[in-house]
């Protein structure tokens, strides 16, 4: 997964699908890359995410429970609606393409 940590904030870069299939194999990415960081905000770029599960919601969901300034920015209109259909634009800023 690609991300970019500056001046305590990190990027987050998801991309394709985030599954039940996968989402383990995601969140123990995330934790290696939180690993020894003092992290102040959470942005996750969705630009080239195609689709997300509720296993997915989970990941984001426990981002947002360790850390309070957590954001999604570029979300596709598929992946908005999943989020605005849990209500996820109550939790945090989504930031939608288009």
């Amino acid at each position: 997964m690609k991300n970019n940590f500056e001046n305590e904030n990190l990027t987050l870069y998801f991309e394709g699908e985030i599954n039940s299939y996968n989402a383990e194999d995601v969140e123990k990415e995330i934790d290696e890359i939180l690993r020894n960081k003092n992290i102040k905000s959470v942005v996750i770029n969705m630009e080239n995410l195609s689709y997300i599960s509720s296993a997915g919601l989970r990941i984001i969901v426990r981002l947002k429970q360790k850390y309070n300034d957590v954001s999604l920015v570029k979300v596709p209109s598929s992946v908005y609606d999943v989020l605005e259909m849990v209500g996820f634009e109550n939790l945090m800023i989504i930031e939608r393409i288009g």
